[in-house]
C-alpha cells in the first residue's frame, strides 16, 4: 500500500526528530523544564558560562502571577507582567512540552508546540524539574467545558474579553431584565488569593469605570468557598478582616460553606440547591498534578500528588533512593519530610538555592551520577510572608513580624510586587499604567 507524501513527511520527522540529540560541546549539560517561577529563575541566577542549559516549556515567557487579576480588567496591560524567555543569554530554548522523562538513560522526550507530531530527545547530565501544576477542578461537571480559569495570560485575556461582551450586551435596551441580571452576575469559585484579589481588582472596576460607561448597568459579584473562611493561609484576625470588608460591599456576595456541583453554560449549580444564571463563572481553587507529573513513576505526596524530593531538592524514586543527577522545585514537588506551600516565594528561594549549588567551584566538573550531600548545607524555606489586594485601595499584610490590613497593606502590596518584576522595562510600564489607570480610567475596548 502507498503513502501519501504528507504522511510519509509526517512519519519521517517524527522518526528523525524522535532519535536526535543535541550536540556536544564539551560542558555538562542542564535541560530545565518550564518557564515559571522555578524554571526562569533558576536559569537567571544560574552561571551559563559553565553550562550547556535548556529550557524546555509550552510558554515562551515568564509570567508574574501576583499581578495577573489586575489585567483582567484593564489596571494593566498584559506585556506588563511578561518578560520573554529568550531575553536570557546564553540559553538554548525549546517552545515544547516534555512527555517522558527517562532517568535511567539520562533522556527526557519532548512534543513539539506547534505541530504535535514532531517529537525530538534531548540528552541531559542534570535535569530540573519546574513545569509546575494545572488548575484543581475537583472533577465538577462542565468546569473544563465552562469555567474560565486564572492562572495563564490567555486566561486573563479571555476573561477580560468576556467581561466587556456582557458589559455590552447588558447595556441594551432591547433585551429583558431577566436577562439582564443573568449577564451581569459573576461567579467566582474559591477564596484563595488569587479568587480575592480578581474580585478586589472587578470591585474597582465595577466602581470606578463601569458606573461611568455604562450607569445602567448593575453588577452582581458572587464569591463561592466550600470552607467556612477565605484567604485559608492567613492569620485568622486578616481573614476575619478581609471577610467583613468583602461583605460590605453591595455589589459583592461571599457564600460560604459552599461548594459548586456542577457548571453550565449560562448557570452555576451550588450544594445548597440554589441554581445561579450568570455571564461568566471564574474558578480558582488549587492546584492539581501536571500530566507529566501523573505520568512520572517517582515518590509522590498523595494528598497533592507532588512529587516528593529530599533537602537538597533531589528526586527520590519509588524505593525512596535518590536520584542524584534529577532536581524537582516548584509547584510540582515538595520536600519529604515538610511539605512546603506551592507558592512564588518558595519556588524562588529554591530556583536560587540549586542554582547557588551548581555555580558552586568545580561542580561542573564532577560526575553527576556522584553528586554528595554532605558538604552543602539543606534547603530552608524563608517564609517572607503574604499579601492580598482587597479592593478599595485596601489589603491584608501577613508578614513574618507583623499584620496590616487597609490602605498601608495596599501601599506596601504595590511597592513589593513593583520591585519584585524582573526588569526595569516591565518596572517602568506598570507604574506608568498604574498612574493611566488612576487619572484616566481603565480601557473598555474589546479587541
Amino acid at each position: 500500500m502507498l503513502l501519501s507524501w504528507s504522511k510519509y513527511s509526517s512519519i519521517c520527522n517524527r522518526l528523525i526528530h524522535t532519535v536526535s540529540k543535541q550536540e556536544s560541546n564539551g560542558k555538562k549539560k542542564v535541560i530545565v523544564l518550564g518557564a515559571g517561577w522555578g524554571g526562569f529563575q533558576f536559569v537567571r541566577y544560574l552561571n551559563r558560562k559553565k553550562y550547556d542549559v535548556t529550557l524546555i516549556s509550552p510558554r515562551n515567557h515568564f509570567l508574574f502571577t501576583p499581578l495577573l487579576p489586575s489585567t483582567t480588567v484593564g489596571t494593566l496591560e498584559f506585556r506588563c507582567i511578561i518578560e520573554p524567555v529568550r531575553t536570557l543569554s546564553k540559553l538554548q530554548y525549546y517552545q515544547a512540552y516534555c512527555d517522558e522523562i527517562s532517568h535511567k538513560t539520562n533522556q527526557i522526550r519532548c512534543r513539539d508546540y506547534f505541530n504535535t507530531n514532531k517529537e525530538f530527545s534531548l540528552d541531559y547530565d542534570y535535569l530540573v524539574c519546574c513545569h509546575g501544576a494545572q488548575s484543581n477542578t475537583f472533577k465538577v461537571p462542565g468546569v473544563e467545558e465552562h469555567a474560565f480559569f486564572l492562572k495563564q495570560l490567555s486566561d486573563a485575556r479571555a476573561i477580560r474579553n468576556r467581561l466587556m461582551e456582557l458589559f455590552e450586551r447588558a447595556s441594551n435596551r432591547f433585551i429583558s431584565e431577566e436577562e439582564r441580571k443573568a449577564l451581569t452576575t459573576f461567579v467566582i469559585v474559591g477564596g484563595g488569593p488569587t479568587s480575592i484579589e480578581f474580585s478586589g481588582e472587578l470591585h474597582d472596576f465595577i466602581i470606578e469605570d463601569v458606573a461611568k460607561w455604562f450607569p445602567d448597568v448593575k453588577t452582581r459579584v458572587i464569591v463561592v468557598e466550600s470552607t467556612d473562611h477565605i484567604l485559608g493561609a492567613f492569620d485568622s484576625k486578616l481573614t476575619d478582616y478581609a471577610m467583613r470588608i468583602l461583605k460590605s460591599r453591595s455589589e459583592i456576595t461571599l457564600k460560604t460553606n459552599t461548594h459548586v456541583k456542577r457548571v453550565g453554560p449560562n448557570e452555576v449549580s451550588l450544594s445548597n440547591g440554589e441554581i445561579i444564571q450568570c455571564g461568566i463563572t471564574v474558578w480558582s481553587t488549587g492546584l492539581s498534578p501536571s500530566k507529566l507529573t501523573s505520568s512520572l513513576q517517582f515518590l509522590k505526596e498523595k494528598r497533592s500528588g507532588r512529587i516528593y524530593t529530599n533537602d537538597h531538592l533531589q528526586v527520590l524514586g519509588d524505593d525512596k533512593t535518590t536520584v542524584t543527577n534529577l532536581f524537582a522545585l516548584g509547584d510540582c514537588a515538595t520536600p519529604m519530610d515538610h511539605s512546603l506551600p506551592a507558592t512564588a516565594q518558595v519556588a524562588v528561594q529554591q530556583a536560587k538555592y540549586l542554582a547557588q549549588r551548581l555555580n558552586k567551584k568545580d561542580f561542573h566538573l564532577k560526575d553527576p551520577k556522584d553528586i554528595r550531600n554532605d558538604d552543602y548545607s539543606k534547603f530552608n524555606f524563608n517564609n517572607a510572608g503574604m499579601l492580598a489586594y482587597l479592593g478599595g485601595y485596601g489589603g491584608v499584610a501577613d508578614l513574618k513580624n507583623a499584620k496590616a490590613t487597609g490602605f498601608s497593606s495596599w501601599l506596601l502590596w504595590r511597592s513589593v510586587y513593583i520591585t519584585r518584576l524582573v526588569s526595569f522595562k516591565n518596572r517602568l510600564l506598570v507604574g506608568m499604567f498604574w498612574f493611566k489607570s488612576f487619572v484616566f480610567g481603565r480601557d473598555i475596548s474589546r479587541f
